[in-house]
This record gives structure tokens, C-alpha cells and sequence, in this order.
């Protein structure tokens, strides 16, 4: 694929939706957006708006009649809370098998969201590999039905679309960046517990979770990683791949950064308030993504370390506080 051909983003109005919108049209290629809602401002002139469903018929129309040289999906249900039923099912599992049946017949490369949440808790605090998915002695597998509905779809993509297809599904760890405020309760922790930091001067941290460690990428590095599969030159073989930084982050260290950050801002302390977690059962006490595959798959994918995690936080930290304080 070269700069100047065709790209459909579905999610278009949402966190990383946005931001793989911005990142293909600042390499040329000609977009289309879908979603549910309006356009953001800021993209109207980024992409071409196709307000509904991705599942609408006409679309999936277009996408078998081969009008897109790449469909990269964020659309779904992100909510961990959802419970589960039919809806569920048809927008996170159901309606991406039929896009990627039209895009097998449109001869169209897939790239879709999958999520890090497949995993449940990791019995040993090392990073995961892909094919430890359904493995009972290295994860637990889905603690909800959203991490269901996601895994269900990444085994029938491999079960379904073993050969004719070229597609890739990406297992996001936890994605944090800019703009990330609409996503509520949804957003990154760390993106919330800077925000509250810059914005109140407290903040609240479960307090059974303090050793805990999550893997976070930049959604920068997302989107760059996935322009640069939309682009290969060697089409990456058709496989889930975990997308993180293969290193994790305790919450202990991000309430420290934030109290450094609180400190230098105001010269007074960060209140840190302990809390009881009503989701310990549910709740996914470690993250780490095992990136050998997407390394050796695609050895010029951008990464990132804890201290380029940290920089980052701090630049959001920053932009919270002119925010809070204008």
C-alpha cells in the first residue's frame, strides 16, 4: 500500500479511533470515517463522514466491491461492565466476522481492536504470549463479558480465516494519550488518576492494588504501529499480536509521579485515598504483553519504556493542569 489509496476507519469518533484517523491522514492516505456520531471538529477535514453503523449494509456493500485498500476497525463495545446478551455478541464478536467476510471478498486488508483483557489474571508475573490465550496455567482467560466477546472473536478469525484473508488483530494493553477524557469510567487508569491529581490535588487508588502493575502504550504508538501494517511492503502474517511495551507499571509508581508532579505544580502535597475494590474478583491485578511476535513480525514498530511511559504521563499531567487552571 502506498500514500494516496484508501483507508476506512470504523470507531472514527472515538479515543484511538480519532487519533488513527489523524495518524492516516498525516501520511496521505485518503480516509473514510464511520461512527455512530457527529464528526469531531477538528476531523471534518481529515476525512470523508459516513455518519452509522458498521455493520450498515451499503458499507459492507462497498467493502466487498473492493473500494478500500484497508479497513481498520475501533468500533465495539469497550465497556468492561456490559453485561452479557445478544447486543454484546453482535457488535464485538458477530458483526466484525461479517466485515472481515467482506473484506476477504473485497480482497481488503483487516486490522481490528482486540484487547489485553483476553487473558484475565496472569498466574505468574512474567509478560503473556499470544498462544497462552486459552492456557489455564498461565491466565485464568476472560474475568467479563467484554473480554469474552473479544477473545471469542480473535479464536474465530483464526478458526475461520486461516488462509484468504490478510488481516491482523491487535490485543491493546492499556492505551492512554490525549484526548482521552470522553471515555469516562473507560479511560486508562493512569490518564485518570493524572487528571485528578491536576484537577483536585487527591486521589483515590484501590487499596488491595497498590502493588499492582498494568503495561501502557501511547496511542501514538498505536496508531503508528497500525499505519505501518497498513503499509508493510510484506504483508505481517495474518495473527492475533499483543500491542504494548512488554514492561509494567505499579500503581505504587504512578500515585508517586503524581505526587511529584502535584508538588511541582502547587508546592503542596497529593492526597492519596484508599479505597475498597468492589471488583476484586473482576478485576485484572497485572498486565504485560509478551511483544516477540509483533517485534519479529514487524521489526520497525515504534517502542517505548517506562521511562518514555513516564515522560508522557507528565506531558498529560501538564495539559490537565492548564485545563484546571485556565
Amino acid at each position: 500500500m502506498t500514500p494516496g489509496n484508501s483507508v476506512l476507519v470504523t470507531g472514527a469518533a472515538g479515543f484511538i479511533g480519532r487519533h488513527t484517523v489523524t495518524a492516516f491522514h498525516a501520511a496521505g492516505h485518503q480516509v473514510t470515517a464511520v461512527d455512530l456520531r457527529p464528526a469531531p471538529a477538528r476531523l471534518a477535514a481529515m476525512a470523508r463522514w459516513r455518519r452509522g453503523d458498521f455493520a450498515d449494509a451499503a458499507l459492507l456493500a462497498d467493502i466487498a466491491a473492493g473500494h478500500f485498500t484497508t479497513v481498520v476497525h475501533q468500533a465495539g463495545n469497550s465497556s468492561t461492565r456490559a453485561p452479557a446478551g445478544p447486543e454484546l455478541d453482535e457488535t464485538n464478536t458477530l458483526g466484525p466476522l461479517r466485515l472481515a467476510d467482506v473484506c476477504r471478498t473485497g480482497r481488503t486488508r483487516l486490522i481490528y481492536a482486540s484487547s489485553h483483557s483476553v487473558y484475565g489474571t496472569l498466574h505468574h508475573h512474567t509478560p503473556i504470549a499470544e498462544d497462552a490465550d486459552t492456557d489455564p496455567t498461565r491466565c485464568s482467560g476472560p474475568l467479563n463479558p467484554y473480554a469474552a466477546s473479544k477473545l471469542a472473536l480473535d479464536q474465530q478469525m483464526r478458526t475461520r480465516h486461516a488462509t484468504g484473508l490478510d488481516w491482523i488483530g491487535l490485543r491493546y494493553t492499556n492505551v492512554f494519550g490525549p484526548d482521552e477524557t470522553d471515555k469516562g469510567p473507560m479511560a486508562s487508569i493512569l490518564s485518570q488518576l493524572l487528571r485528578h491529581a491536576a484537577d483536585t490535588g487527591h486521589i483515590r487508588i484501590f487499596a488491595d492494588s497498590l502493588t499492582a502493575a498494568r503495561d501502557y502504550i501511547s496511542v501514538e504508538s498505536v496508531t503508528t504501529t497500525i499505519v505501518h501494517l497498513a503499509t508493510a511492503r510484506h504483508p505481517v502474517p495474518a495473527a492475533v499480536y499483543n500491542l504494548g511495551t512488554n514492561c509494567a507499571i505499579t500503581f505504587a509508581d504512578i500515585a508517586q509521579w503524581c505526587a511529584r508532579l502535584h508538588r511541582e505544580a502547587t508546592g503542596h502535597p497529593l492526597h492519596v485515598e484508599l479505597i475498597q475494590n468492589p471488583v476484586a474478583d473482576a478485576y485484572q491485578y497485572f498486565t504485560c504483553a509478551d511483544m516477540t511476535a509483533l517485534d519479529k513480525a514487524l521489526p520497525d514498530r515504534p517502542t517505548e519504556s517506562a521511562v518514555f511511559v513516564q515522560a508522557r504521563a507528565a506531558e498529560l499531567f501538564a495539559a490537565f493542569r492548564r485545563r484546571a487552571t485556565r
